[in-house]
């Protein structure tokens, strides 16, 4: 299974928005120029994160958007389902009546497990586990010598 760049990039756009989270909204141009993707592309992912309730817009000179939730209350999984749907890796996961075969499927079982494995990772990742692994790594970066 393999998330489109829907999900990566709204994980990346949402890691902007844990920065500034103290100092205000964001426009969206930053944030596309900061993480070299699509303004317009942002925008569309946008509208799935503000229909999910995970950020807020405002309009006007200061305008742009933040997290609703503290960094620490927002999970990955919801950011990534709220842009991608439901992250079954086969239709039957989402909608066992879509098969016939799902009461008797050996298979069945397999990729319910999968969904199941890859929803509690995500469930018990947050947006501030991600923004303090990003620091460290910059941290790292700055100073290659320091273990």
């Amino acid at each position: 299974m393999k998330l489109s760049t829907r999900g990566r990039y709204a994980c990346r756009a949402m890691l902007e928005l844990v920065d500034s989270y103290d100092n205000g909204a964001l426009s969206i141009d930053r944030i596309a120029d900061n993480q070299d993707i699509s303004k317009r592309y942002l925008e569309h992912i946008f509208a799935r994160l503000r229909k999910a309730d995970i950020i807020k817009g405002t309009r006007g000179s200061k305008g742009g958007y933040r997290l609703r939730r503290e960094a620490s209350e927002i999970t990955v999984g919801e950011v990534i389902r709220a842009v991608e749907g439901p992250l079954g890796p086969v239709h039957c996961v989402d909608d066992p009546k879509a098969c016939p075969r799902v009461g008797q499927c050996v298979t069945h079982e397999l990729w319910m497990r999968i969904s199941e494995t890859l929803n509690n990772l995500l469930d018990d990742l947050t947006l501030q586990n991600l923004a303090d692994r990003q620091k460290a790594l910059d941290a790292g970066a700055k100073n290659p010598h320091n273990p």
